[in-house]
């Protein structure tokens, strides 16, 4: 059962993944942005105070490379602005400008369907327990890779 249970986790988990890439790939593409985009612009959408460099480095758990590639590709496009007036480069939050607000607003609606048509069948209920079950292996996988040595006390 063990096996079996991996097994269905793997195969389960990398199939999501890879729809989930897909999808975003392919609603990103009419934009001229890539899927690595959408969390950026979601999240700037929610948050028309902005956000640091910072802020959606650990919103996204993305590293500092990255996150400095993204933000350059959205300034460039114009679809994400610098906030400046603290005079610290790095702690500026960025904005949506408005040509970004409407590109959110158009995923948050995307993203609204999606989830309706994957999950609006099951009952509330259960998608509640489903989320609180996968956040919490999402946080021990998690701490497995910060925290090695936990795997060989696991057993």
């Amino acid at each position: 059962m063990q096996e079996n249970r991996f097994e269905l986790f793997d195969v389960s988990m990398s199939l999501i993944c890879k729809s989930i890439q897909k999808i975003k790939s392919e609603i990103m593409q009419s934009y001229g942005l890539k899927s690595s985009h959408v969390l950026f612009m979601v999240q700037l959408g929610e948050r028309e105070d902005g956000l640091t460099a910072s802020e959606l480095s650990r919103a996204g758990h993305m590293d500092k490379a990255q996150i400095s590639r993204v933000v350059s590709e959205l300034t460039d496009k114009g679809f994400i602005a610098r906030c400046s007036g603290n005079g610290q480069k790095y702690k500026n939050k960025f904005t949506l400008t408005e040509a970004g607000k409407s590109i959110a607003k158009d995923l948050n609606n995307l993203i609204d369907k999606a989830l309706e048509y994957v999950s609006g069948s099951i009952p509330k209920a259960d998608l509640e327990v489903f989320y609180r079950t996968l956040f919490t292996i999402s946080d021990k996988l998690f701490s497995l890779t910060e925290e090695p040595e936990a795997l060989s006390t696991a057993h």
